[in-house]
């Protein structure tokens, strides 16, 4: 994956994330998006430890 790639995938994770808090603000409240919220902020997390993991093709060198 290009590191435009990678870049764009977490954008647009964390674009997701602010689009889904900002929906879950007017619910009422036994209604919660918070078990989405915290997936994709996983997603993030083990997304960007995958990312800071991947051995460049400089590293095999």
């Amino acid at each position: 994956m290009t590191t435009d790639a990678d870049d764009h995938t977490r954008i647009r994770l964390e674009e997701l994330l602010a689009a889904v808090r900002t929906t879950d603000g007017p619910l009422i409240e036994p209604l919660s998006l918070e078990p989405a919220i915290r997936n994709i902020e996983e997603t993030l997390e083990a997304y960007e430890q995958l990312d800071s993991s991947a051995v460049s093709p400089e590293d095999v060198r």
